[in-house]
């Protein structure tokens, strides 16, 4: 916790002011001259009352307090608005960060003690990771993550926790900008969790982090994030490939039969694709930082890369294995307004007189052919495979069955 009750405050003011920046009314961004909304001209006054709020707090601060770098952060996240609170012009504040965050980063290369008030600067940067986008943030972030990796320092929980929510940041924010990391208690052995788009990291993971090192938290990181990513593509009915069909697939058949992710755990293609991705990352941050290639990180996940590339779609459902695919078009069929609900099924199911069936061939094939998108050519080319592939099945089950007549 932040020890001075002033910077507690200017820290609870400023995350205000980033929501109540944008107007109520319309959803427009307030102005920094009459902080009315550029867009409806609504008076704005939560955002009014923050920046007064924010400026009651500078005002009563010592000369000495206002040069303390977490003034100087929060001015810089302030961005535009710093010249409503604050004299420092933006060249200045940039250059006052600059300045400290090279003493910083110098500090951290060489694993040297950080005071209180820089750690509590850092606190006050990496907070809500809503300055992931600054390249000396992401620099001070990976080598806190580091330290700790390697035990080298030990810093305050709340830094290194910080840090971590930064990366996570950088790792989702760019694609889901309403996706947030919490610590919490989670079941035994569970290391994280992902709903909708809130990461969970389970506290027993992070307090290993922070007393033993190492890097599997990085890994843990990685899959959820890339849980809530898989998500956001659900939700807005993405499709880039093969893989995010069959794993929008795994969601419809497990919204009405649960146990298919049990029974399936290790053969989902929503975990197998979570847990390649937060090996990659945990790779990368190994190279990056430590300048060290994994082999064993490369070796215990390759099922799982073999598994991603080969559209596998056999799944043991009601105790029988049997083709996502097939499961779907019962589905369908016993609920068609999933059909009109979700755009995703569109790519490889019809409706054809009330009933839904699978597109055929040629269907599949004009479909490419009209296709704009050319991003799209290899899903189109997966999906003619496939169907050729369960024409060649049917056409092999008539003729056994024609053959047992005869």
């Amino acid at each position: 916790m932040l020890e001075t009750n002033w910077k507690k405050e200017l820290l609870t003011e400023q995350q205000k002011v980033a929501k109540d920046c944008i107007c109520p009314t319309c959803g427009g961004n307030a102005s920094n001259q009459t902080l009315d909304c550029n867009y409806c001209g609504n008076e704005n006054l939560a955002f009014k009352k923050d920046i007064e709020r924010i400026t009651d707090v500078l005002g009563n601060l010592s000369e000495e307090q206002l040069k303390d770098p977490f003034v100087m952060i929060s001015l810089l996240k302030l961005g535009e608005y710093s010249s409503l609170v604050s004299d420092l012009s933006m060249e200045d504040i940039n250059k006052e960060y600059l300045s400290w965050s090279e003493t910083i980063i110098d500090k951290l290369i060489s694993a040297k003690e950080l005071t209180v008030v820089d750690q509590e600067a850092l606190i006050n940067l990496f907070g809500n990771g809503d300055f992931y986008q600054n390249e000396k943030a992401s620099v001070m972030q990976n080598l806190v993550i580091a330290n700790t990796a390697r035990q080298a320092v030990h810093y305050s929980p709340e830094l290194v926790y910080g840090a971590l929510q930064q990366c996570f940041c950088q790792l989702i924010k760019l694609n889901v900008k309403e996706a947030t990391m919490e610590k919490k208690k989670l079941e035994e052995g569970t290391a994280g969790e992902a709903q909708s788009y809130i990461a969970r990291i389970d506290e027993k993971n992070f307090d290993d982090f922070m007393q033993h090192g190492g890097t599997f938290i990085l890994n843990t990181l990685g899959h959820e994030a890339r849980h809530i990513y898989q998500n956001y593509k659900r939700y807005h009915s993405i499709v880039e490939d093969r893989n995010d069909l069959i794993m929008f697939y795994e969601s419809i058949v497990r919204s009405k039969k649960p146990e298919i992710y049990d029974d399936n755990y290790l053969n989902m293609l929503v975990e197998i694709d979570a847990r390649v991705y937060g090996a990659i990352i945990e790779q990368q941050f190994l190279k990056t930082m430590f300048g060290v290639s994994v082999e064993s990180i490369k070796r215990e996940y390759e099922a799982d890369y073999a598994l991603l590339t080969n559209h596998d779609t056999m799944r043991v459902i009601d105790d029988k294995k049997v083709h996502l695919e097939e499961e779907v078009l019962s589905s369908l069929n016993e609920d068609p307004e999933l059909y009109d609900k979700w755009s995703q099924f569109h790519y490889e199911f019809v409706k054809d007189n009330g009933c839904i069936r699978f597109k055929t061939t040629s269907e599949l094939i004009d479909d490419c052919l009209y296709n704009s998108d050319s991003a799209k050519n290899n899903l189109y080319y997966a999906l003619i495979d496939n169907s050729r592939k369960r024409d060649m099945a049917m056409e092999s089950r008539q003729q056994m069955s024609s053959s047992v007549t005869m």
